[in-house]
């Protein structure tokens, strides 16, 4: 996928193409890749003020329910994201910079978090870690999707085979 390519993709095939990046037999096979259904991602949008959107529902349909190694650790599949909003909310609850407008869409350890910020089909992610001040990552969801993607394949790739061996 070259860059000029990923540009023109909406939301939706960024989505898929970043899933299907995972599938490579290490971090995920076909199967792990788990959507969940109308009612579930409905579950998740009441959950928390902020909206969810185009992208991030693409990534709920496809594969909310898990996806094998990919993010794992990390509280962001279906039920555990259940949830994560009350949990960010306390840890920065004298900071106060999480809008109604805000997602989050990843508890790490309960000391840190990535979230969606503005609107739009796509929209960008911030992450907080305790004890810093939040900072925009990504300018789009896709993109920190495909970040991750092709940060876990790799270190996965490399991990896999020392588990085994061991």
């Amino acid at each position: 996928m070259t860059e000029n390519s990923w540009g023109v993709l909406s939301p939706r095939e960024r989505v898929r193409v970043c899933l299907e990046a995972i599938v490579d037999g290490t971090t995920a096979e076909a199967g792990d890749v788990q959507g969940l259904d109308q009612e579930l991602i409905e579950e998740i949008d009441n959950d928390q003020p902020g909206p969810i959107s185009e992208a991030y529902r693409a990534f709920l349909a496809a594969a909310g329910k898990g996806a094998g190694r990919f993010l794992q650790g990390s509280d962001v599949f279906h039920p555990q994201i259940l949830g994560v909003r009350k949990a960010a909310e306390e840890l920065v609850e004298h900071h106060g910079f999480l809008t109604d407008d805000d997602r989050v869409i990843l508890m790490h350890q309960g000391c840190q978090f990535d979230f969606t910020r503005g609107g739009g089909p796509d929209p960008e992610v911030w992450s907080y870690c305790e004890g810093s001040e939040p900072e925009r990552h990504y300018p789009s969801f896709t993109d920190w999707l495909r970040a991750n993607a092709e940060e876990q394949t790799k270190a996965w790739a490399h991990l896999v085979p020392w588990y085994e061996e061991a």
